[in-house]
């Protein structure tokens, strides 16, 4: 849905921001499609992802965290952005990493999309529709990586633009695994049926949810998309703010 008038200026600043960013990227029409990602693989998906938060939350080399972020959004077909991020201070500070920093990987894909390797258990009486989004929507994802402990679901937000139709707004990202099954089930009356089939999908979500992970789908409509993903995650006790990343979306 379109952004209420309050937002406008949110939205319209956080379109400059994507503006201000591809002013100062060279590529930009290489940087909207990659024709390298390859189809996901799979049989390596949920290891992928798991691989994007290690256990060490300090120490790390930042670059190799950066680059398995990046990874893990490429393996579920995300495009990342023409630009990674980082949070100060989200992690404990070392001497080979001072400031404590965390890097995280944003992006998006065009709809129609399913989570690849995805297998889903057949329910009784619970009819699931694998398109998590559908056409005319885009799917957000965010990975950031050093992550261990993320105790809540909201924090990061999506500001978007449609060029081809001056459409935009401003969306909430929530937690990978809990929007993936929130849309699975979204056609399915509250109730006992809809409560089971929610714990059933929980166990298979897990492994494609590494901590601090966000989704969001959104009823961009087609067109070239302009979009920038902000916004706060914890890692257990510390407060992470990753700065914008942007990029461009052939919806």
């Amino acid at each position: 849905m379109s952004a209420s008038r309050p937002s406008v200026r949110r939205a319209l600043a956080a379109a400059a921001i994507c503006v201000a960013g591809l002013s100062v990227t060279t590529g930009v029409g290489a940087a909207a499609a990659d024709p390298a990602v390859s189809t996901p693989d799979a049989a390596n998906i949920a290891q992928t992802l798991s691989a994007a938060t290690p256990t060490a939350t300090s120490g790390a080399d930042v670059l190799a965290l950066l680059s398995e972020a990046n990874a893990a959004l490429r393996k579920l077909g995300i495009q990342p952005f023409l630009n990674p991020s980082v949070a100060f201070n989200c992690v404990a500070p070392t001497a080979s990493n001072p400031l404590g920093l965390a890097p995280a990987a944003g992006g998006a894909i065009a709809g129609p999309w399913s989570a690849p390797g995805v297998n889903l258990p057949k329910i009784p009486f619970v009819d699931i529709d694998p398109n998590v989004v559908k056409d005319g929507q885009t799917l957000y994802g965010f990975v950031p990586a050093g992550i261990t402990s993320d105790p809540t679901a909201t924090g990061m937000q999506v500001a978007w633009f449609n060029a081809n139709t001056g459409k935009y707004g401003i969306a909430g990202m929530g937690k990978a695994g809990q929007t993936l099954t929130d849309q699975w089930l979204a056609n399915i009356p509250a109730g006992p049926v809809k409560t089971g089939a929610a714990m059933v999908l929980g166990n298979l979500v897990n492994a494609l949810a590494p901590a601090g992970s966000r989704l969001a789908p959104v009823d961009t409509g087609k067109g070239t998309v302009l979009s920038a993903v902000f916004g706060t995650v914890n890692n257990g006790a510390r407060s992470c703010f990753f700065l914008p990343m942007v990029g461009i979306t052939n919806a």
